[in-house]
């Protein structure tokens, strides 16, 4: 019986999660998609993003949705924490643009204690309300590089040099 109710809960939910994606602005949808994906809500991208979807980082790039759970959940693996702000968000019929500031939790940098990095993402909509191409531009230097114990010493060198010319 509690396998039961347990599966009828995650049905709802997953109709839940569809349809109050479907009431959003392209805007509102991307928000939503950063502050509640997780490992636990995995749906959530099928939601979001159509099936022949590219998405691109400085990590580099994933096509197709299946694909995307994929990085996602390998992403999401070693995260103890992530969460998004969003200081500024810009739509322009099919396409937003979001400014934010992720803090993420790993214990594999900066020993287990948060590390901020600010980036945006420029995410454009397919007719049906689905992302259908994402790109994220951030410093990959900032958010893994600068973190890790001997490595991170020369990257804030090389960073303060070429500040100071």
């Amino acid at each position: 019986m509690k396998l039961i109710i347990t599966l009828m809960a995650l049905l709802l939910s997953s109709l839940t999660t569809a349809q109050s994606m479907n009431n959003m602005s392209n805007a509102e949808k991307v928000e939503y998609f950063y502050k509640n994906s997780s490992k636990e809500n995995m749906s959530l991208v099928t939601e979001f993003y159509s099936t022949d979807a590219t998405f691109k980082d400085p990590v580099g790039e994933v096509k197709g949705a299946e694909n995307l759970k994929k990085y996602y959940s390998s992403l999401y693996e070693n995260l103890k924490e992530i969460n998004f702000e969003f200081p500024r968000v810009f739509q322009d019929k099919n396409t937003v643009i979001a400014v934010w500031v992720m803090t993420i939790r790993t214990d594999s940098l900066n020993s287990g204690e948060p590390v901020k990095v600010e980036g945006n993402s420029v995410i454009t909509f397919d007719e049906s309300g689905k992302a259908i191409d994402h790109r994220d531009y951030f410093d990959l230097g900032e958010m893994v590089y600068e973190h890790i114990p001997f490595v991170g010493f020369f990257v804030r060198k090389v960073k303060a040099r070429l500040q100071t010319h």
